[in-house]
């Protein structure tokens, strides 16, 4: 079963520009080698970062979208995890939002009812 994903890291400034294509590939690789699909993938670049990580100021971003299943996804994890250039990463399971017609039906009404009896 296939699950939706986001992923995002934090590389450090450092890192040369070959560096972090050759990860991001890796993860990519890694990830289409679990049976996986990217969804998309937006590079933000150098940021400054909100708190210093490890005597850093700056860091380079990416955010990863994809579908795969839950062990792929704890794959591309313990990748991040295990590489050296990595300051930060985290994975979300993205919930598929519900179309405005399944929330009407599943939800019932609690409009209040006219009273019967007539009003004084």
């Amino acid at each position: 079963m296939a699950n939706r994903y986001e992923t995002v890291c934090i590389l450090k400034p450092d890192a040369g520009d070959e560096a972090i294509k050759g990860f991001i590939q890796k993860v990519t690789a890694s990830l289409e080698a679990g049976g996986g699909s990217l969804v998309k993938l937006d590079e933000w670049g150098r940021r400054r970062l909100a708190y210093p990580i490890q005597k850093k100021n700056e860091g380079y971003y990416f955010v990863m979208e994809y579908l795969s299943s839950p062990d792929a996804s704890k794959e591309i994890g313990r990748l991040m995890g295990l590489n050296e250039d990595v300051l930060r990463h985290q994975t979300i399971r993205l919930e598929d939002k519900p179309k405005a017609e399944e929330k009407k039906a599943a939800a019932p009404e609690a409009a209040p009812q006219p009273a019967e009896g007539g009003a004084a």
